[in-house]
């Protein structure tokens, strides 16, 4: 339930978000299509991450990934790609190409990077990387145009792995002073500093889902994947691309199933979930954790009966940015000079006291869909997915937007580098917000369709 506070400080525009009628997706033929294509930046790009240079090589590929769905005249694009971030002006600019050329409602897209360390900066402005971006919009429409175009009847069939290896709540509460650490942090090894931790802060989220999809002859077609790790496995410092495991994952299931699968991944709320191995050599050996649970979970999907009802729905919102201020000693009780925070801190205060930010949700189906333009953190996904009405829930952040990370009110107590001014910019009214804004697209999808006894 939305708190008083939340009614009193954030402001809510309201654009009409499209709902499917439940007559007119309840019944008809789904159809799906995919699509893949290469987005590796030129060699000298700047990659993302502190270590910040030109990549000299490629490891592995970037992509650009789609899937577009559809039934009784209703379609719903999901985009996944290969970037740690996504601007709203690339993310609505490629939206309206790809609406022009296909017809698909602008409600009805979704562009989702995977968050993946190995790949060019995204800067919010600036002249790094600025040929590169310029082409991000239209290789994004091109991709959903070429999916749009591969639609054929299918078979949904939906498959889940619990994954518990090779991930870990990345904060850790300390006995000194009752705050957080984040557990990459130096003074963590040092007995004086830190004589004592009391546990992890939260839980994480153990669903790796796949959706399948296959042709009516029985070949699997593609997949949409979602699940919640932050994916820097990769040894970034030597200056490669890669897609990390979210490519390795796209990588097996193809060698599964045939080279024809396309592999759609989205990010869960990972804002404070991290494998348990970071800029590892043999990244490749460790991040099969997570391919070998993809491939398992597609082999064990069970198909979904009855008419597939896809339906989709977005909403802009507008929320308070956060208190420029923080408190004095929170970077450097972390062990980080407080002078590499002020451009960042500069940067937040001279933003403008509120922000808009897209909410979108889907249907596919038994599988409700909700987005996050942030880095939520893994106890906000948890929530959303307690909170929804369908029987299956996944939540995709770091949708259409970039907007920061996303602590719980426990987060903003803990401090930690989460908080900090320069890497939050939401309050924490307004990614409740946010979050509560999810939740009701999702009722009201799935509203339309109980209203008419179809909850498929």
């Amino acid at each position: 339930m939305r708190s008083i506070l939340t009614l009193s400080v954030a402001l809510i525009l309201f654009i009409a978000p499209v709902f499917v009628g439940a007559d007119e997706v309840s019944s008809g033929e789904l159809k799906v299509g995919f699509s893949q294509s290469d987005i590796t930046p030129p060699l000298g790009t700047k990659l993302t991450g502190p270590t910040g240079g030109g990549v000299m090589s490629t490891d592995d590929p970037l992509y650009v990934r789609t899937l577009v769905v559809q039934n009784s005249g209703r379609t719903l694009a999901i985009v996944s790609l290969d970037l740690v971030k996504i601007r709203l002006d690339l993310a609505d600019a490629a939206i309206a190409e790809a609406s022009k050329r296909t017809g698909i409602d602008p409600d009805a897209v979704m562009i989702c990077p995977t968050h993946n360390h190995s790949s060019p900066w995204i800067p919010q402005g600036g002249p790094h990387n600025k040929e590169y971006i310029a082409t991000i919009s239209g290789r994004i429409a091109n991709s959903i145009e070429k999916a749009y175009k591969a639609l054929q009847p299918a078979r949904m069939l939906l498959g889940r792995s619990l994954v518990y290896d090779g991930l870990h709540h990345r904060r850790v509460v300390t006995k000194a002073d009752g705050l957080g650490l984040n557990t990459w942090l130096k003074k963590l090894n040092d007995l004086e500093q830190t004589p004592q931790v009391l546990g992890t802060a939260g839980p994480i989220d153990p669903e790796l889902w796949v959706a399948r999809f296959d042709s009516l002859d029985g070949q699997v077609l593609g997949t949409l994947v979602n699940f919640t790790c932050h994916p820097h496995i990769h040894n970034r410092r030597n200056l490669r691309w890669s897609a990390d495991y979210p490519g390795l994952i796209a990588d097996q299931l193809a060698q599964e199933y045939g080279k024809q699968v396309v592999s759609v991944f989205t990010q869960g709320c990972s804002g404070n979930i991290n494998p348990n191995w970071t800029l590892d050599p043999n990244w490749r050996k460790k991040a099969a954790v997570f391919s070998n649970a993809a491939v398992d979970a597609a082999r064990r999907a069970t198909p979904v009966q009855g008419p597939i009802a896809v339906g989709y729905a977005r909403r802009n919102v507008v929320v308070p940015h956060r208190d420029p201020v923080q408190r004095e000693g929170a970077i450097t009780r972390l062990g980080w000079r407080p002078e590499k925070f002020e451009a960042a801190k500069r940067s937040a205060a001279r933003l403008p006291k509120t922000r808009k930010v897209p909410v979108n949700a889907a249907r596919i189906g038994p599988l409700g869909i909700a987005t996050n333009a942030g880095e939520l953190f893994v106890e906000w996904g948890i929530d959303i997915k307690k909170r929804s009405p369908f029987p299956h829930t996944i939540v995709c952040e770091l949708t259409n937007d970039w907007i920061g990370y996303e602590p719980t009110a426990q987060g903003f107590r803990h401090e930690g580098y989460e908080t900090l001014v320069g890497v939050n910019f939401v309050s924490l009214e307004g990614i409740q917000t946010l979050v509560d804004t999810s939740v009701e697209l999702l009722q009201e999808l799935w509203k339309q369709d109980a209203q008419s006894g179809n909850t498929r």
